[in-house]
């Protein structure tokens, strides 16, 4: 079992959610647990059943979609109600980052409210500095006080979502090595990040049952995760407001790829060799390589899109996404000042 105290106290390992959580619930009378739709999140949570089989657990199963800061008052009178001030989460961003506003919203109260996370997919883990509600804008909240992190998990995840997964948050730690705040360890853990999940993520996708690569990318998740100690930037701006028209059959991290190959293009000149440094990463070479060039290879190596037209995303919008783009607060953290015609120009480039 590894134990990893940076940011919040993580356990790593297989089976930790056997070996772990009954640890870290303790003396626990009674908690209260968040449940999502993510798949692999109903197996975790008869995982989570069997491991505290002696503490009562109530469950509250979330509605889809991104955490609602709405929800977070429902929350805490039910926690006031059973008698307990423990949550424990089970999912993926949805069930975590719910979790995460409640234990904001309590602390705004006066209250402690201990969080335990048992993360299931590919995703910052809990450990990324703010949560993205969806009727609300972006707020640092508590991370967990515990995350559980068991890469099992990760038999129960479609390979097809793995893939896109992986690409969403390995950008997300590209974007977090590009920002311009000053943080050497969060650089360091953003490099590692993208450098595990290119080895990894290619083993993982043509043999779905590895269990070294399915632990090196929960761990490469994991890292990525602690490297949003810094930001996001100004992929995650465009892609924000483009996930509501995403087709059946795509996913959020499918825009990743042809998002930051064009955004790389226009911050070139703001990131010094940062982007050569990751273009190598991804290329696993020296010499004259380009961001832009590796990241469209890489996915399409995956199976995964490199350009927006592949996903149906319809052009005529595309005014309608710069200026929700330019306006979104991940945009303050790109290396280049983004304006809507900025915005829209990388649209363009990406279709």
């Amino acid at each position: 079992m590894t134990l990893i105290g940076y940011l919040t106290r993580t356990h790593f390992a297989e089976a930790a959610i056997e070996d772990a959580l009954p640890e870290e619930a303790g003396a626990l009378s009674e908690a209260l647990v968040l449940a999502d739709e993510e798949p692999g999140a109903r197996a975790a949570l008869v995982r989570v059943r069997e491991a505290l089989d002696r503490i009562p657990l109530i469950v509250h199963a979330l509605p889809p979609g991104a955490p609602s800061r709405g929800e977070t008052r429902a929350l805490l009178a039910r926690l006031r109600q059973i008698g307990t001030s423990t949550l424990i989460a089970v999912g993926g961003a949805q069930a975590v980052g719910q979790a995460r506003l409640a234990a904001a919203e309590a602390s705004r109260n006066g209250e402690r409210l201990t969080v335990i996370a048992v993360p299931v997919g590919l995703f910052d883990l809990g450990l990324g500095r703010h949560v993205r509600p969806r009727d609300g804008r972006p707020a640092p909240c508590p991370r967990p006080d515990r995350v559980i992190v068991d890469p099992t998990v990760l038999e129960q995840v479609p390979i097809r979502r793995i893939a896109a997964s992986a690409m969403e948050i390995m950008v997300h730690a590209i974007e977090a090595y590009a920002s311009p705040s000053y943080n050497p360890p969060a650089d360091g853990l953003a490099l590692e990040a993208v450098r595990r999940m290119t080895h990894w993520l290619p083993v993982v996708l043509g043999v779905p049952g590895h269990r070294e690569a399915r632990r090196e990318i929960m761990a490469a998740a994991m890292t990525a995760g602690l490297a949003l100690e810094k930001a996001v930037g100004g992929v995650d701006a465009l892609a924000l407001p483009i996930e509501p028209e995403l087709q059946s059959g795509f996913l959020p991290g499918d825009l990743h790829a042809p998002l930051l190959a064009a955004m790389a293009d226009f911050n070139a000149q703001a990131v010094g060799d940062r982007y050569a440094a990751l273009a190598m990463t991804l290329a696993r070479r020296d010499g004259q390589v380009s961001l832009s060039t590796e990241i469209g290879a890489f996915a399409r190596g995956l199976g995964l899109p490199t350009s927006l037209r592949e996903i149906g995303i319809d052009r005529r919008r595309f005014d309608r996404f710069a200026e929700m783009a330019a306006n979104d607060p991940a945009a303050l953290a790109n290396p280049r000042r983004l304006t809507p015609g900025d915005c829209r120009r990388i649209l363009e480039a990406a279709w």
